[in-house]
């Protein structure tokens, strides 16, 4: 039977027939398997988050301003993972917030999204944000400044310091801009400065609590100029005798002319410094001479603002029966301190003729020549009173009193914004008696009355 049915031409086509049906369907159920694995694998879903996105807002920027909008959001993308990549690698798709038709006042508005595939999800964090419109105003203001003790070296201060330019221009929400109590310029640098300076600052708003206010200043930037000068304590000098001369011979004074010096340090330095021992050596001395001296830094001190001073030191030999001057002081300023004002006479001479010396403490120093735009202020002596030793016969040292004599100091070589320092002249003595000063000079911080009166006009404003 089975040849009958080989030999049957119909029969093998049959076969034939049903033999290729099964391969068909074979074929295509693999296929359609494959092409849905392929299909699964190109729609499979995804999610990224995106940092740091801008927030555009739409308002109307002329009339009014907004706050409480976020500078960026975080926004998570979700959808087919190819979308995803290529969202998050080209961020052409924008978050913002549409308040044009929003109400002056506080309010909550919804963030959105703007050209992202409509195959994609996006996921805004915050969603929401509370916002405030207000009137927007536009306001000058006078530049403060900033500066303390932490940018000025130990034993310095700043004086005359200016802003360029002095007001700048504030714009914001109305009730921000009213709450600006003051606007202040601040070094953007930790230098510690010891000389003038011109130096670029920030400028910010703050109320009367010192708190920062969200406002656009312009210009951000000032440029300030101050001037920095020494500054210290005034304390006197002490002379001290070292060493010991020769035995024929003795020490009978020691003066200079440069009674108190400036120092410089910390306050607390400063507090416990109230005189400068000098010492000075005269195991070599032979005769009455002058030497230089080093003034020593008081410790706890940086320096001392004068170096050296000149000391005249007079001798006597021992055998040696003149008359000494009752003055055998080693202090350095050279005076007898009375609190009654009296005169110290030289000592006693029987020969009325002979001469010697008389010292007249505490006379006030008066200042001639001074430009009439200028303003003088007396640095040093602190007290502004100096010791005149006068020497001469002794009867014409007893006409001379401290009522008849004048200390003058000549300022007509003074500039404003200076430290000046002058030599001192008296007058009311007569010509056969000679004399020193104790200080020699005198020492003025010379300054602009304009300036004063800008500064003042400044700290009214202010307040």
């Amino acid at each position: 039977m089975m040849d009958r049915i080989l030999n049957n031409k119909w029969s093998i086509r049959i076969v034939a027939l049903l033999l290729a049906a099964i391969l068909f369907v074979s074929v295509s159920t693999n296929d359609t398997t494959r092409s849905k694995r392929i299909f699964q694998t190109r729609t499979a879903n995804d999610s990224e988050v995106v940092t740091s996105v801008p927030v555009q807002v739409y308002y109307d920027k002329t009339n009014l301003s907004v706050t409480g909008i976020p500078d960026t959001v975080d926004v998570t993308i979700s959808g087919p993972r190819s979308l995803v990549k290529s969202a998050k690698a080209q961020q052409d798709f924008t978050v913002y917030a549409d308040l044009r038709n929003a109400d002056i006042g506080n309010s909550t508005v919804t963030l959105h999204t703007r050209n992202l595939s409509n195959r994609l999800k996006a996921s805004i964090h915050p969603k929401t944000v509370k916002v405030n419109i207000q009137e927007r105003v536009t306001k000058k203001f006078s530049v403060g400044t900033e500066i303390g003790k932490a940018n000025l070296a130990e034993g310095y201060s700043v004086s005359k310091v200016t802003t360029d330019p002095q007001q700048i221009t504030v714009t914001g929400a109305k009730d921000t801009v009213d709450k600006i109590a003051y606007v202040k310029a601040t070094l953007d640098n930790k230098k510690k400065y010891k000389a003038d300076f011109k130096e670029e600052a920030t400028v910010t708003a703050f109320d009367n609590k010192l708190n920062k206010l969200d406002v656009s200043v312009s210009p951000q930037r000032v440029m300030i100029s101050g001037k920095v000068t020494k500054v210290g304590k005034t304390v006197p000098l002490e002379l001290k005798q070292t060493g010991k001369v020769s035995d024929d011979l003795t020490v009978t004074d020691m003066t200079t002319n440069t009674v108190e010096v400036v120092v410089l340090g910390s306050d607390k330095a400063l507090s416990s410094i109230n005189k400068i021992e000098v010492p000075v050596d005269v195991s070599d001395i032979t005769a009455d001479t002058v030497k230089e001296i080093n003034v020593p830094v008081p410790k706890g001190a940086t320096e001392v603002e004068t170096k050296t001073i000149e000391v005249r030191i007079k001798t006597a030999k021992k055998d040696n029966n003149a008359t000494e001057d009752n003055d055998n002081s080693t202090s350095g300023n050279d005076e007898k301190k009375n609190n009654n004002g009296q005169e110290n006479s030289g000592s006693d001479n029987k020969d009325q003729n002979a001469a010697t010396t008389k010292t007249i403490n505490n006379i006030a120093i008066r200042t001639m020549n001074l430009d009439d735009d200028l303003k003088a202020e007396l640095r040093s002596p602190s007290n502004g009173k100096i010791s005149i030793t006068l020497k001469g016969p002794k009867d014409a040292l007893n006409k001379v009193s401290a009522g008849g004599l004048q200390v003058n100091a000549d300022l007509s070589g003074a500039k404003a914004d200076s430290i000046y320092s002058t030599g001192l002249t008296v007058t009311g003595i007569p010509s056969n008696i000679s004399y020193t000063t104790s200080p020699g000079k005198a020492q003025f911080v010379i300054a602009s009355k304009e300036d004063e009166a800008d500064k003042a006009e400044s700290d009214e404003s202010s307040s």
